[in-house]
C-alpha cells in the first residue's frame, strides 16, 4: 500500500497533476486536501510529501503514511517558479 502511494504522487508529480486526498494530523485532526506534488523524500523514517497546498495557498509537507483516499485528477497545473520545488527548498532553508 505505501510503495503503491509512493508511486502514484511521484507520477503525479511527474506529470504535474493535481491530487485530492484526505489528511490525518498526528494530532488526529482530519482534513481534505487538494494539493500540487512536488517532490517526495525520505525524512525522519517515514515518505513526506512535498507540495503546494491550493486550500493554504503556500508549501505545506504531509507524511505519506497518513494519506487516504489518494485521487490523481486529470486536471494539470503549470510550471510556476513561486510554487515550485526549488521555491520549496529555498523556504525550507530559510527557516
Amino acid at each position: 500500500e505505501l510503495k503503491r502511494c509512493v508511486d502514484e504522487l511521484n507520477h503525479a508529480a511527474s506529470e504535474r497533476r493535481f491530487i485530492e486526498f484526505d489528511y490525518a494530523r498526528e494530532d488526529g485532526e482530519r482534513s481534505h486536501r487538494q494539493v500540487r506534488p512536488l517532490g517526495l523524500y525520505f525524512w525522519g523514517g517515514a515518505w513526506t510529501l512535498a507540495s503546494w497546498c491550493e486550500m493554504r495557498n503556500d508549501f505545506r509537507n504531509f507524511r505519506v503514511d497518513r494519506l487516504s483516499d489518494l485521487q490523481l485528477l486529470e486536471k494539470t497545473f503549470p510550471v510556476d517558479p513561486k510554487k515550485s520545488l526549488q521555491a520549496f527548498i529555498e523556504k525550507m532553508r530559510s527557516r
